[in-house]
């Protein structure tokens, strides 16, 4: 039992949730006391280090970012090769085995990113100081060092503890503005975040040729004040530079995943297994029920489903296609053996590029670190991995849930304050009872009960995307536009109930002056 304050202040909010997925909220003593004892790198950490820091190098990140895992550098070898530095931060060099902070680190798994602030892995001393590349301040980095043509055919890596000094904090936002006719960055970044652009968005294209999946999933983000009320919920746009980033982070874990299958090296790989054969048929079905393009060949499901999600549909279609194909899609874990990722229609691929926020990143460091220093690989337990590999799925899975319930309460608090007001939205999902609608203007959903609305009683029909009417025969089905008014929200119980508006169906017409839906 937990006494966390009262559910209707929201600067609790995030206590609720972190306490409902059972997350771990605070350090022990000796793991602070670890974090605590180390220092601003001095000459013997940087001693043996490839010294990068006369050279450019920056990161970009989200505008509110803390935590600074990777940065870029890229400079000319020949004239037809680049070497891109990708900078990863070297938290091996402090989280060793057996120590404290490495048995609560891996106890967490994973930090947790709520509306009003990270639950982090490692503590701040580390997460946001040292172990974080910041602008202007010497860091310990692993770097991956890759050389690509101009066509981005990758043609040799190599791995090397480095020392960097950031040049520049930069965002997703200012990137993507120099790269699009904004304000430019300084003569040196503009053109070496020119460049990178450029060969990202070749090896984006070399990857959707071998198959690889498009997918999107809009992020939603809480923005809240010092008190934890809602400032704005909104789903963040999907920028290039993302890309620019994202290509870079997939190459380096894919080269140390090469690395480690040559060695067989305990690694732990991330795993995302092809669809069953029934899923991507239910996934035609629902598909072909809702008027929407087919799958087309099943039998080619990394062909079937890149057709699909290239198709250009507005923007509330785009979303309901992405989101069923990816409930068609199995979850992507950690496991001790390589199974190939779907998704990204590769092998040998695992996660290296964020050690400060992911205890698998973190246990791959280690592996990169002992061949980098020409030590034997260390002895490592298959039966330990496997568990290692579930422990940190599981614990993956509790963060992903703790973080979308954090966006729904903050949503539900923002809609508190708009009871009464007519909203418009898109039915997201269907049961027995009345459908979920998704609101355009604050990505929350809220329930319809159409028998308080109604003298009708309604059945799903046997597809399930669909609520049809026995006497008026009047149709919802999955993705339709609605419109609704906001009749009752409780934020502890977690429920938003919508009323709809413009249609009288126990008279069977239009209610007086109000406007119908579709």
């Amino acid at each position: 039992m937990e006494v966390l304050g009262a559910d209707d202040r929201p600067e609790w909010d995030d206590h609720i949730v972190a306490s409902q997925y059972r997350l771990r909220q605070r350090f022990p003593s000796s793991a602070l006391a670890e974090a605590e004892g180390f220092h601003e790198p001095g000459a013997r950490d940087i001693e043996g280090r490839l010294d990068l820091r006369d050279q450019l190098v920056f990161t970009i990140d989200p505008e509110d970012a803390r935590d600074h895992d990777d940065a870029l550098s890229i400079r000319r070898v020949s004239p037809h090769r680049c070497e891109i530095g990708i900078h990863i931060a070297d938290v091996s060099h402090y989280v060793r085995p057996g120590t404290a902070l490495d048995a609560e680190a891996r106890e967490r798994g994973t930090s947790c990113y709520l509306p009003g602030g990270v639950v982090p892995m490692l503590p701040e001393r580390l997460s946001a100081d040292l172990c974080s590349l910041r602008e202007g301040v010497d860091r310990l980095a692993l770097s991956v060092f890759v050389q690509l043509d101009e066509k981005a055919v990758l043609h040799e890596y190599r791995f090397a503890a480095t020392v960097i000094r950031s040049r520049a904090k930069l965002s997703y936002e200012r990137v993507e503005a120099a790269l699009h006719g904004g304000e430019p960055l300084p003569d040196e970044q503009q053109a070496a975040v020119e460049h990178l652009m450029a060969l990202a968005r070749r090896m984006r294209a070399l990857r959707l040729a071998v198959g690889a999946l498009a997918l999107e999933s809009p992020e939603v983000k809480a923005r809240v004040d010092d008190k934890g009320m809602p400032i704005a919920i909104e789903r963040r746009p999907h920028l290039e530079s993302h890309e620019l980033v994202e290509e870079f982070m997939l190459l380096a874990n894919r080269c140390v995943g090469e690395a480690g299958a040559v060695r067989g090296a305990g690694m732990l790989w991330r795993v995302h297994e092809p669809p069953a054969s029934h899923k991507l048929a239910e996934l035609d079905g629902m598909l072909r029920v809702l008027g929407l393009p087919r799958l087309g060949n099943v039998q080619e499901p990394h062909r079937a489903l890149q057709a699909l999600l290239a198709i250009p549909l507005d923007p509330p279609k785009k979303r309901l296609v992405h989101r069923l194909a990816l409930r068609s899609l199995s979850r992507a874990r950690y496991l001790e053996s390589d199974l190939g990722h779907f998704g990204l229609a590769t092998r040998e691929y695992l996660h290296f590029t964020s050690p400060i926020r992911r205890y698998p990143d973190l246990h791959v460091h280690r592996r990169v670190r002992e061949w980098i220093d020409g030590a034997r690989d260390g002895a490592w337990d298959p039966v330990e991995n496997a568990a290692l590999a579930a422990q940190c799925s599981g614990r993956e899975q509790d963060a992903t849930g703790a973080e979308r319930e954090g966006v729904r309460v903050k949503g539900l608090r923002h809609l508190e304050t708009r009871l009464g007001e007519r909203a418009s939205g898109s039915i997201s999902g269907l049961i027995p009872r009345g459908f979920f609608v998704e609101l355009d203007d604050v990505p929350v959903d809220g329930f319809v009960r159409v028998g308080m609305d109604s003298d009708d009683r309604f059945d799903l029909d046997a597809t399930g995307m669909r609520l049809v009417g026995r006497r008026t025969r009047k149709r919802f089905t999955l993705g339709d536009p609605v419109k609704v008014v906001i009749a009752r929200v409780d934020v502890p119980a977690r429920e938003c109930e919508l009323a709809l508006t413009g249609l009288d169906l126990r008279r069977g017409r239009r209610s007086n002056g109000r406007q119908g839906w579709r």
